[in-house]
C-alpha cells in the first residue's frame, strides 16, 4: 500500500491512519474533537499531498481547456484561478476542479480518486491540440483556521499580501518555489501550501515548531471531513458524480459561465437557466439522535422515498449528527420533516436545514 513521503512524522504525533483509495493517510491524531477546535478557534496542518494535481502546459494549453470546461478560464489571472467542471452532453459532472494560470501553465486541484478519470477525458479531447499533462513534484499542506495568516507569517517571515478567495501568489522560500492559495474547504480562512515533495517534512517541522504559541494542531480525514460538511462544500465521489448537474449541487454560479460561448453540456445548463428547474437539489439535513448515516442511505417523507444522504457526521458545532444531502426540489424547504432509513432496522429522524452549517462570522 502506498503511504505519504513523510508517513514517519505522522506517526511520530500519533496518527492513526487508514485506507483511502490507494493509499494510506492520517485518519486522526488520537482526539477528532481537538482537531476541529483547532480549525474553529486557533490553526491545524494537514498534509494532503495526495490529493490530485496536473500542470496543464503547452501553446494551446488555454484554447484547448476553454473549449471544454463550464467556467471562463480567461478569468483566471496571475493572481486568481477559478472553480469549474467538466461536463457531459446531458450536463452531467465528470470532474469538478480548480485551475490556476502559473507561468509554465495551469495548475489543475482535484479529487484524487477522480484524478486519472479527468486527465483520460481531457485526453480524448486533445486531438491535435499541443497540450500536455503533468503531475508536479510537490507536496501540499493545508493549514485552516483563524490563525493560519499569522502562523505563515510567523514560520516563513513571509508577510501575506491582501488575498481573496481562490487568490494566490508564488514566492521563493528558502531557495524553493513555495505556492500558496487562499480557498477554504471548512469554512475557515484556509491556504494550501505547494512545496517541493522532498523538503516537505522540513515544511513540516518548522510550523510545529512555530505553531506552539498558535496552538498549531495536526489535522486528519475524520475531522477535516466534518468540517468540509459543515462548511457544505460538495465533494467528488460524495456529492458530485456523473448522475449530478452543478445546479442540482447548487454550486452553478462558482462553476459555470452563461457568456463565455460553447462547450459540453452548455445548452443543457443554459436550457435550466432559462427555462425550467431541476428536480432535486443539495440540501442540509439535521438529524435527531447519535446514529450517522452512510453515503447512500435513503430519505423519505412518510412512505415516499425523496432523495438520499451524500455525506453525514456529528457537527460538534450544531451540537447533532448533520447530513448533506439530495432531495425533491418541492421538500428542499428548511423546516421540511424527512427520516433517512440507516438500515432495514433502524430509521432517524431529522429536518431539512440551509447550507451551509457553519459560516464564519467577520
Amino acid at each position: 500500500m502506498e503511504q505519504l513521503r513523510w508517513h514517519d512524522l505522522h506517526q511520530a504525533q500519533g496518527a492513526q491512519f487508514f485506507k483511502e483509495l490507494d493509499i494510506e493517510i492520517p485518519k486522526n491524531y488520537g482526539d477528532p474533537l481537538k482537531e476541529y477546535q483547532a480549525v474553529r478557534e486557533h490553526a491545524a496542518l494537514s498534509d494532503l499531498s495526495y490529493q490530485g494535481k496536473f500542470i496543464i502546459s503547452g501553446p494551446d494549453a488555454q484554447t484547448f481547456l476553454q473549449g471544454l470546461i463550464s467556467n471562463d478560464l480567461l478569468s483566471a489571472t496571475n493572481e486568481k484561478g477559478i472553480y469549474a467542471t467538466l461536463l457531459t452532453a446531458k450536463g452531467k459532472t465528470v470532474s469538478d476542479f480548480y485551475l490556476f494560470p502559473l507561468p509554465e501553465g495551469y495548475l489543475m486541484e482535484v479529487e484524487r480518486g477522480n484524478a486519472e478519470k479527468t486527465k483520460d477525458h481531457l485526453m480524448r479531447f486533445r486531438l491535435r491540440s499541443k497540450v500536455e499533462i503533468s503531475v508536479p513534484s510537490w507536496g501540499k499542506l493545508l493549514i485552516a483556521g483563524p490563525s493560519s495568516a499569522s502562523l505563515i507569517e510567523k514560520t516563513l517571515g513571509l508577510p501575506l499580501p491582501d488575498m481573496s478567495e481562490q487568490s494566490f501568489f508564488e514566492k521563493e522560500v528558502d531557495g524553493e518555489r513555495f505556492i500558496c492559495i487562499k480557498r477554504t474547504v471548512t469554512g475557515e480562512t484556509d491556504f494550501h501550501l505547494y512545496y517541493p515533495t522532498e523538503k516537505m517534512g522540513h515544511l513540516w517541522q518548522q510550523f510545529f515548531s512555530e505553531g506552539k504559541a498558535l496552538h498549531l494542531h495536526p489535522l486528519g480525514y475524520d475531522a477535516l471531513e466534518i468540517l468540509r460538511i459543515e462548511a457544505g462544500k460538495p465533494r467528488y465521489g460524495m456529492e458530485l458524480n456523473e448522475e449530478v448537474i452543478p445546479v442540482e449541487a447548487g454550486i452553478q454560479d462558482e462553476v459555470i459561465s452563461y457568456s463565455k460561448g460553447c462547450f459540453p453540456g452548455q445548452e443543457v445548463v443554459a436550457r435550466i437557466k432559462t427555462y425550467g428547474h431541476v428536480n432535486r437539489l443539495l440540501s442540509g439535513l439535521a438529524l435527531e439522535g447519535k446514529v450517522v448515516p452512510v453515503n447512500g442511505s435513503e430519505v423519505f417523507q412518510g412512505d415516499k422515498k425523496v432523495g438520499w444522504v451524500t455525506s453525514a457526521g456529528h457537527s460538534p458545532f450544531i451540537g447533532k449528527v448533520v447530513a448533506m444531502g439530495y432531495v425533491r426540489r418541492e421538500l428542499a424547504n428548511p423546516g421540511t420533516e424527512i427520516r433517512v432509513k440507516v438500515d432495514d432496522e433502524t430509521e432517524v429522524l431529522g429536518k431539512v436545514v440551509s447550507l451551509p452549517f457553519y459560516q464564519k462570522t467577520a
